[in-house]
């Protein structure tokens, strides 16, 4: 398999997965998609306030975002304001937040989980990809 067709990019792949280790290829295959790439950069993060706050940035959410779990969920869904064909957020340095909010973590894994299905279903692609310190122990597949 070459480098441009190693990963699937189509909205049958959406969902929240462990990322890979090299990212060069999975970036290079997304460029060439027309995906959109997000960085969520969490490193420092220890409550759900600045995680939603970094979420807004990484994403470009619009300057109305409400900054609560909700809208969170709301906004992953609408991603209007993203014209690619599908997004990948690469979620990384979250292990602090893993550690100390817990239950943030939990809610912000179902939120993309349940914006990936959400998704997928619409035939575009969402895909989530942690690195490991950013699971917090939750079993998430490998892409």
């Amino acid at each position: 398999m070459n480098k441009s067709t190693e990963y699937d990019l189509t909205a049958a792949a959406s969902g929240v997965y462990v990322a890979p280790h090299a990212l060069d290829a999975l970036r290079a295959a997304a460029a060439a998609a027309g995906v959109a790439w997000c960085e969520l950069d969490l490193t420092g993060v220890t409550a759900n306030r600045e995680f939603l706050a970094r979420c807004a940035a990484a994403l470009k959410f619009p300057d109305d975002f409400g900054q609560n779990w909700d809208a969170l969920a709301d906004y992953v869904e609408d991603l209007s304001w993203q014209p690619e064909a599908g997004v990948i957020l690469h979620w990384r340095g979250g292990g602090e937040f893993a550690r100390r909010a817990r239950n943030d973590l939990s809610t912000a894994l179902e939120i993309f989980t349940a914006a990936a299905n959400y998704w997928q279903e619409r035939s575009r692609l969402l895909l989530v990809l942690l690195d490991a310190p950013s699971r917090g122990g939750h079993p998430l597949p490998p892409l």
